[in-house]
């Protein structure tokens, strides 16, 4: 039986081992806490972790190498090191892998790993060389670079679009510093400048401020925008050009700023607008003029009793007058609306001598005058052979008209099928010659003229709306001569003088006289001019039948009408002048300002008549 003391060291040995079992335990316990920690590290890595033996042998990953690669646990220790690899790769991999063995260093190493579906990945592979017990591992990491390399990608696409609009803009680009020193520039750039290449313009322009800049101020203030930190935008300033020729530029700037703010470059597109700034210049020289000239002619035709070729002083007329000033300071298609004899080519001379294209040619055409098979060959020509009798090449009314006036009479005339094909030209589109394919686009000004109600004829289907749209930019309204019967004693002296024989034609009694200015004219101006006509060579004056029973021009002077002696012209035109000064102040009560305004006449001249008639003692007429 042991001894007591022997129980004893047997107890406190029992006590030692228990003691070392639990300490075995706990070590235990926190080995697996920190290979459990490990393994979570491991399999938290965003890539795949790898642990090779000296054999290349796969003996330690994480989780993400299953999930990324696609191959199973059971899988993965199957794969030998360089079956992940193309056969280019294995190479340049192995000879890495070498280098690491031998020396021991870290090395990474970019290459495409096979994955189990067979895509090849790009990956950056790194390694370390890790002796434990005599025995070699290589330990390292894998970062899947799909994403980057989609965004170097995207990065290298977007820079190559920006070098090659950098490089073939038709604008000027620049990257200049604060200090004036250009950085950057395209070769617009360089050609707007007069240099040949941008490696010339870099060389040469060492300050822009002081080489390019015509006035200091105007870079100052650029900058002063820049400073702000706001963009510029349309900043019109002068450049100096290498051969010291100065050019006009348009800015459009944006500041580069640091992180604290400052300005540090300044990016920016310039576009050279000379030719704009000197047509925009040529422009208000020739507004100014025409302004100028039409204070001159508004001032001239206010007192007086034609314009141009055209005669009258009513206030109708006066308003005509004013039409032809707007009409001959634009470029735009105008309508000249009027009865048949009231001068409506008259005013479309008048618009053509005034305006920019009054050295171009003023081509009249009567619509109404053509026949329908023939409109299309002679508006925009024929060539030789296009049809039975075109022997030659003949030019069309668009064709002679070009730089100049197409003046289209009677324009009511003009069917639907020709209002397609000018309406092309009038919007841009041009037109071919019969027999033709080339498109010609020529410079014309379209003036029409009608007696119709063209937006009745629109309502009616018989004109387009969108031709009569394209022509009805610019109404005149020309009034009938019975609108305006204060005029016609200026057109008879006007046909009388222009006739050549007014010495020799016999003279107009006061009956003819009051006859002619009670008519209607439903032929108008040219009527007049025909009775006038046939008056001097036939001495027959058919407008008075029955000259006893002529109604009175009015009270007091048209009593003694028929006693006008056989005089001359002059002596007749006196003398019916005073009847009608009279016959508007006896109507007006002698109000001098409302008889004057009746009679169409500025109170000056109105003051100025009755003086030289004698009627300027009459207060009142009984």
């Amino acid at each position: 039986m042991p001894s007591k003391s022997t129980i004893e060291q047997l107890k406190k040995r029992i006590r030692q081992l228990e003691k070392e079992v639990a300490e075995s335990r706990k070590a235990i316990g926190d080995i697996q806490k920190e290979q459990l920690f490990s393994e979570k590290v491991l399999d938290s890595l965003p890539g795949i972790f790898y642990l090779y033996d000296q054999h290349g042998k796969l003996i330690r990953w994480n989780k993400n190498h299953e999930t990324l690669t696609g191959f199973s646990a059971e899988e993965l220790p199957r794969r030998e090191m360089f079956d992940w690899f193309s056969a280019e790769d294995r190479k340049r991999v192995a000879e890495e892998v070498d280098r690491i063995y031998a020396e021991g260093m870290r090395s990474g190493i970019e290459t495409g790993l096979i994955v189990k579906s067979g895509a090849v990945v790009p990956y950056y592979l790194t390694g370390v060389r890790m002796t434990v017990e005599d025995r070699i591992y290589i330990l390292g990491v894998g970062i899947d670079l799909t994403e980057q390399k989609l965004i170097e990608e995207a990065l290298r696409t977007s820079e190559e679009k920006y070098r090659a609009i950098f490089e073939n803009a038709v604008e000027g680009i620049y990257q200049t510093t604060t200090d004036g020193l250009l950085v950057n520039a395209n070769p617009a750039m360089a050609r707007m400048l007069g240099y040949t290449s941008v490696d010339e313009l870099m060389t040469s322009v060492k300050d822009v401020g002081h080489d390019l800049y015509v006035t200091v101020t105007a870079r100052r203030r650029f900058l002063d925008i820049l400073e702000r930190n706001e963009p510029v935008s349309g900043y019109e300033v002068e450049f100096r050009r290498r051969d010291g020729r100065h050019i006009w530029v348009s800015l459009n700037a944006r500041p580069i700023t640091e992180t604290d703010g400052r300005l540090r470059l300044i990016e920016g597109i310039v576009h050279d607008i000379t030719e704009r700034r000197r047509q925009a210049d040529a422009l208000r020289e020739r507004e100014a003029y025409l302004r100028k000239e039409n204070l001159r002619l508004r001032s001239n035709i206010r007192d007086r009793y034609r314009f141009g070729d055209i005669i009258g002083k009513s206030l109708a007329m006066q308003e005509v007058y004013e039409w032809i000033l707007k009409a001959a300071a634009t470029d735009a298609n105008a309508i000249i609306y009027g009865e048949s004899g009231t001068g409506k080519e008259l005013v479309a001379r008048a618009i053509h001598r005034l305006s920019d294209r009054k050295e171009g040619r003023f081509i009249p055409v009567n619509c109404g005058a053509i026949p329908e098979n023939l409109l299309e060959s002679e508006f925009f020509g024929y060539l030789k052979g296009a049809f039975t009798g075109a022997a030659a090449d003949k030019e069309g009314y668009l064709d002679l008209a070009d730089g100049g006036t197409l003046f289209l009479d009677e324009l009511g005339e003009i069917g639907p099928n020709l209002q397609v094909k000018l309406l092309r030209v009038l919007e841009g589109g041009g037109y071919s010659a019969v027999g033709g394919r080339d498109v010609k686009k020529p410079d014309v000004r379209i003036i029409a003229a009608t007696n119709r109600d063209l937006r009745a004829q629109v309502n009616r289907g018989l004109m387009r709306e969108d031709f009569f749209y394209r022509i009805h930019i610019l109404p005149i309204h020309l009034p009938p001569l019975r609108e305006r019967r204060e005029d016609i004693p200026l057109l008879i002296e006007h046909f009388a003088q222009s006739s050549g024989d007014a010495a020799e034609a016999p003279p107009l009694t006061g009956e003819m006289l009051e006859a002619m200015m009670r008519h209607d004219w439903p032929g108008n101006v040219r009527e007049l001019q025909n009775v006038l006509q046939r008056y001097r060579s036939l001495n027959d004056f058919d407008l008075i039948k029955e000259p006893s029973c002529l109604p009175p021009l009015g009270h007091g002077g048209a009593d003694h009408a028929g006693e006008v002696p056989e005089a001359g012209f002059q002596t007749a035109m006196v003398n019916f002048e005073r009847q009608l000064l009279v016959a508007a102040l006896e109507k007006h009560q002698w109000h001098r300002e409302s008889a004057a305004q009746s009679l169409g006449l500025p109170m000056r001249t109105f003051y100025r008549k009755l003086k030289r008639h004698g009627l300027i003692r009459h207060k009142k007429c009984q």
